[in-house]
């Protein structure tokens, strides 16, 4: 297993593909059991990388580079085992780091190996291993294991106080969130009924039709077969739904795959009349089979958000943007370890892009919705203010008076909406456009 995780980390860190790209696979070769510690050792690796290098240059004594490439997985793996879990004999973490050195490199590397992993076994705590960077920035990013860049931008936009708190956040596990549909007796039925199935759920805090899972796994479930739950982050339910959509409303979910905007907006109000588009043929048959799943039935246009090609009138356009997605990085931690100012520009023109090819699609009186799972004002308010400044016709729609709690407590500025990642939620951002009516 601890190959396995070893594994996925180093063709993860290689590629420019998800981290569940590879586990997923490696995960079917194990039981229940086992894949819980895999899923641990491979996220928790990824979610720590940079304290962990930062403790593996300390223990051998060499700069990063310095080390043999093919030994820094069972290292970061084993160093992680050591720090960070309890439930595994220290023993065990170092020999089975040393067995998978002795495999992948020569007799020299294994003892190298060996030699790290005692060092870090003798002295198997963060605080054992102290930063010593001056810089707030440096040492913050070190300790909690995010790049600088990101610090800084989140320490001058949200302050020290809430970025640790975001970090800290990012580095805890994630359980799983399901959403409810109220048609279908809404959260409280479902939680019935998976109790009844031998699960442990309790309701979300924040989205009125999230479950929190607790124990247990809902994908084996007889309502999850019948399609009575979609897997869906608390904060992304909540997010489709600001503000919540009236009855009948004619929406657009202009980038729609795999469709949990619009499962949330169906699960809140079944009445709305639904369209989906998207461009990706590979995501348009996941949402196919979502749909087929959750019993519902929705018009599906293979549609460029961009250049969409319909006619206007919809009551609301629904986006999701291109964006960093910062804001999901508990579940997607390879994240920082891709991320760079010049993506987030990169991200920004197809965000923008995007706005403006959906914009005319919107009747007068009409909202457009722009939701990303990201934090960041690069993904957010830089885009908005560039499509404000050449686009008149459409405002920001102030959100007090409009959201219930907890929903009202993340307005942050007229027309913004932004839940940061804390609890057990990810972060996202939403801003509510006008389009106004004609005189």
């Amino acid at each position: 297993m601890r190959v396995a995780a070893g594994w996925v980390v180093e063709r993860t860190l290689a590629s420019s593909a998800p981290v569940s790209n590879f586990l997923q696979g490696a995960l079917e070769r194990f039981d229940e059991r086992d894949q819980g510690l895999l899923r641990e050792l491979t996220l928790g690796t990824l979610r720590w990388l940079r304290r962990l290098d930062h403790i593996l240059v300390k223990a051998s004594n060499r700069k990063l580079e310095e080390i043999e490439p093919c030994l820094l997985s069972p290292l970061r793996v084993g160093a992680y085992q050591l720090l960070l879990l309890d439930r595994i004999p220290s023993y065990a973490a170092v020999d089975e780091a040393v067995e998978q050195a002795r495999y992948l490199t020569h007799k020299g590397g294994a003892s190298f190996v060996n030699a790290v992993m005692r060092r870090i076994a003798r002295s198997p705590r963060f605080a054992d291993w102290p930063v010593e960077e001056v810089d707030p920035v440096r040492r913050h990013g070190v300790e909690w294991s995010h790049p600088d860049f990101l610090v800084e931008a989140w320490s001058q936009q949200f302050g020290w106080e809430r970025t640790l708190e975001i970090m800290a956040a990012n580095n805890r596990p994630k359980p799983m969130h399901i959403a409810a549909f109220r048609d279908r007796g809404g959260r409280e039925e479902l939680a019935e009924n998976l109790i009844d199935q031998g699960l442990e759920v309790e309701p979300s805090p924040l989205s009125p039709l999230g479950l929190i899972v607790r124990r247990g796994n809902p994908l084996t479930t007889d309502s999850f077969r019948r399609g009575d739950l979609y897997i869906q982050d608390e904060a992304s339910q909540l997010a489709a739904l600001i503000p919540p959509p009236e009855p009948g409303e004619l929406i657009l979910d202009a980038a729609a795959s795999p469709g949990g905007k619009a499962f949330a907006l169906i699960g809140w109000e079944p009445s709305v009349r639904l369209v989906a588009g998207d461009l990706d043929l590979h995501r348009l048959f996941t949402l196919r089979e979502n749909l087929t799943r959750l019993r519902r039935t929705i018009p599906i246009l293979t549609s460029d958000a961009g250049q969409p090609g319909l006619r206007a009138g919809f009551d609301r356009v629904v986006l999701d943007l291109p964006c960093s997605g910062t804001g999901t990085l508990r579940k997607h931690p390879e994240l920082k370890w891709r991320l760079s100012p010049g993506e987030l520009g990169r991200l920004a023109r197809q965000a923008l892009r995007v706005l403006r090819g959906s914009a005319p699609l919107v009747r007068p009186g009409g909202l457009l919705i722009a939701i990303t799972c990201s934090i960041d004002p690069a993904d957010n308010e830089a885009v908005i203010d560039e499509f404000l400044a050449d686009r008149d016709e459409f405002d920001l729609l102030p959100l007090e008076g409009r959201l219930a709690q907890p929903m009202a407590n993340s307005i942050e500025a007229p027309g913004r909406w932004r839940l940061l990642p804390g609890g057990d939620h990810d972060g996202f951002t939403v801003h509510v456009l006008r389009r106004q009516s004609i005189a």
